[in-house]
């Protein structure tokens, strides 16, 4: 499948998604991305201007770095 396509499904979905979880389902939307092996780079150019998008990718790859750190303990 497409990263625009898989955006736009994004797009489409969101308004269906109370604003109170809409943080928790785009941290499900990035976890996808990332299982799917989209790179975090082509994410973020994925994502551009979506605040919610951007604020689920920092804790997702935020989350993740802290679990590689405590690998190395």
């Amino acid at each position: 499948m497409e990263s625009d396509l898989l955006y736009e499904l994004w797009e489409t979905l969101i308004s269906y998604i109370p604003v109170k979880d809409r943080l928790e389902a785009g941290e499900v939307f990035i976890k996808m991305l990332d299982d799917l092996g989209m790179s975090s780079d082509d994410i973020e150019i994925l994502i551009d201007g979506d605040n919610t998008l951007q604020a689920a990718v920092d804790l997702y790859f935020e989350d993740e770095n802290d679990n590689d750190d405590e690998d190395w303990n």
